[in-house]
This record gives structure tokens, C-alpha cells and sequence, in this order.
């Protein structure tokens, strides 16, 4: 069984065999599309939480978000590895097909990594700032003047001999 999609005016013959290749290929890289989308959307509602967590969190706070971070992110950089191949498949395998879903998902995936850059930024700036106030508050703490001061109980704390022979 052949079916004929024309291109330039020229009707190219297909097996069924070559129909379902592309069919699956197409499938796929639309399934990896998809699932970074979402990686992304997940990474900026971790962005969101994190930014407010730097502004108004404690420290270990901030290193668990830091951390949840790395994790999607390297979700991302997972899917990343295989979408690409795919997508070089998907351009190799189907030239000439225009589904209309692949252009608009890549140009909302487009849109995400650049939002996802920015508040990544804006995030790291604010850390930067609240690492500063925290280095300023250890300063001043070692700074202090009472912490400097020993008992004077604490000076001398080793045995004497002392002579009580006459």
C-alpha cells in the first residue's frame, strides 16, 4: 500500500512501512517536546519558591532549594540529551512534513528557557546579595567586643607547686 503526499507540486509514493517510521518518530520527538516543556514550567515554579525562600528564608532553607534546583535541572539536561538526536531524526526522516504542533510546542519551549535564563539570573543576584548580608552579620558577630573577653577564671588553669616547707 502507497499513499502519495504531494511536495512541490510531486507526488511522492510511501510504503506503510515508511508511514508508520515517521508516524513514531514524529510521536516521539512531539512526547520529548512536551515532557521539557513541563520540565521547564516545574523549573520555574521552583524559580518562583526559591527567589521568595532567598528573601525571607533561613540558610538550610536556601541550600534544600538549591538543591532541588540541581535536580531539575539535571531532569532538563536529561531530556535535552535525547531531544536533540531526535530531533535531527525527526528533520532527517521527515523533510518535508509541517505538523503544525512541533513549530508552536518548540517556540513555547523556546519561550520558557529564556523566562527560566532570567529568573535563574535574577535569583542568583538576590543570592549573591543575601550571601554579602550574611558574611556582614558573621563579621559582626566575630567583631563584638564581649565575645572577645575571657573569664578571669579561664586564664591560668594549670597546677602550681607551692612550697610549705618552712
Amino acid at each position: 500500500m502507497t499513499d502519495k503526499l504531494p511536495t512541490d507540486n510531486v507526488p511522492i509514493a510511501l510504503s506503510s512501512e515508511e508511514i508508520k517510521k515517521r508516524t513514531a518518530v514524529l510521536r516521539r520527538f512531539k512526547e520529548l517536546l512536551i515532557e521539557q516543556r513541563q520540565r521547564f514550567r516545574d523549573y520555574i515554579d521552583v524559580l518562583d519558591k526559591q527567589k521568595d525562600v532567598i528573601e525571607n528564608g533561613r540558610p538550610e532553607d536556601i541550600l534544600a532549594h538549591v538543591e532541588l534546583e540541581e535536580n531539575v535541572a539535571a531532569g532538563i539536561v536529561a531530556v535535552q540529551k535525547s531531544l536533540e538526536p531526535m530531533r535531527f531524526l525527526y528533520e532527517a526522516v521527515c523533510p518535508d512534513t509541517q505538523d503544525g504542533d512541533i513549530p508552536e510546542i518548540s517556540a513555547a519551549l523556546e519561550c520558557l528557557k529564556n523566562e527560566t535564563f532570567q529568573r535563574v539570573k535574577c535569583n542568583k543576584d538576590l543570592l549573591q546579595k543575601r550571601m554579602v548580608l550574611i558574611r556582614d552579620e558573621l563579621k559582626n558577630l566575630r567583631g563584638n567586643p564581649f565575645t572577645k573577653r575571657k573569664s578571669i577564671y579561664a586564664e591560668n588553669q594549670s597546677a602550681a607547686l607551692l612550697d610549705i616547707s618552712g
